[in-house]
């Protein structure tokens, strides 16, 4: 008799849980999911907004929010001197990331990795090589999730993340977000604005994701290459990724730049440059003064 009660005690206490925490999940939403993030449960609340590898959900070219967020959302500038960013997204890995940064290193280029945050966690020499080499990083979630189908404070949330992974290794606290997929709503881009965040997207796409050969990724960024673009790559991938053509492909298109005299600006120089073009803009009364 004892031990039937006993046992029925248990099942209340756990019915009881079940309660709690579905009301905790109807009534706060949001102090549920900051507790699903604590490490000691292996960040297991964020990670069901990942929708999958880059080929299911990309399309070419991301959303274009720069109309509706000029002061917030980045795709190109307009430096004084023939310049271009290239940035590399879902890093880092240490198959391709370290060898993007062998090319790199060997033609004095600098670029911007935008990394994923439970990625870096993995492998926090190949970041720390990043920065000691002269390159800038961003923040590109820590799950590698789509934005858009998040809350904008689950935004915040996964980006803080992803931010404090980096932060512990590197001891920066990124502040250019590049979305995965390009994915991003309107309410989500005010959220992140608040934090002081700048979203970075890009203005020629190689789409090495797609497994491209050299010939094709150079088809993609070569006729396209201008001053003040933003250059997107990958230092990663899936397992059925193949970034191979963009590793034969890239010295070709430094090399390109090089000889008709550009430079190479990572993102942080980039956005210093946009907000100052900015600020005069809305000296002269071109644009509206920003906030």
């Amino acid at each position: 008799m004892r031990r039937k009660s006993q046992g029925l005690t248990s099942i209340f206490y756990i019915m009881l849980g079940i309660v709690i925490a579905i009301s905790g999940m109807v009534l706060s939403p949001q102090t549920f999911d900051s507790m699903l993030q604590w490490r000691l449960l292996g960040g297991l609340g964020l990670s069901r907004f990942n929708p999958g590898s880059e080929k299911m959900h990309r399309v070419p070219g991301p959303i274009d929010l720069v109309k509706l967020y000029p002061d917030t959302v980045v795709r190109q500038w307009s430096p004084a001197t023939p310049s271009v960013a290239i940035t590399f997204d879902d890093g880092p890995d240490d198959e391709y990331t370290p060898k993007i940064l062998d090319i790199l290193r060997d033609h004095g280029v600098r670029a911007t990795f935008f990394l994923i945050g439970s990625s870096a966690e993995k492998h926090p020499e190949v970041v720390k090589r990043i920065v000691a080499e002269g390159h800038a990083i961003g923040n590109h979630t820590y799950h590698h999730v789509n934005l858009a189908n998040m809350a904008p404070w689950q935004v915040v949330m996964e980006l803080k993340k992803a931010n404090t992974a980096l932060s512990r290794i590197t001891n920066h606290w990124p502040l250019a977000v590049r979305p995965p997929y390009g994915a991003m709503d309107p309410l989500a881009v005010e959220a992140v604005a608040k934090e002081g965040y700048k979203v970075v997207l890009w203005t020629v796409d190689s789409l090495d994701w797609r497994g491209l050969p050299k010939a094709k990724v150079l088809d993609n960024v070569i006729p396209e290459l201008k001053s003040g673009v933003i250059v997107l790559h990958h230092s990663a991938g899936g397992p059925e990724e193949d970034l191979s053509g963009m590793l034969e492909a890239l010295p070709t298109i430094i090399k390109t730049l090089q000889q008709k005299g550009y430079s190479f600006l990572t993102v942080p120089e980039v956005i210093e440059q946009f907000d100052a073009e900015r600020k005069a803009a809305a000296r002269e009364g071109a644009l509206p003064a920003p906030p």
